[in-house]
């Protein structure tokens, strides 16, 4: 799973979208994700440990999401 959102937020960031794919990836696997230390994460996916704080951003707001009744769901 790190290497596949490695490889996405690095092919984002040819079209100035890595931080977009970046909350993305994160939002959409935060179960499997929310276990993980947010600064070791950044590290393994190669981004600044500063996106330590959106990581637990978008941790947050999956958990919020689920408990409003929202379903994030990927095709």
């Amino acid at each position: 799973m790190i290497e596949e959102i490695t490889r996405k937020i690095r092919v984002a960031a040819d079209t100035g979208q890595k931080i977009a794919m970046f909350h993305y990836l994160v939002l959409v696997n935060a179960e499997k994700l929310k276990g993980f230390d947010a600064i070791t994460f950044c590290k393994d996916v190669g981004v600044p440990e500063t996106y330590a704080t959106e990581f637990r951003k978008m941790i947050g707001l999956a958990k919020l999401m689920k408990e409003q009744g929202t379903i994030i769901s990927v095709k």
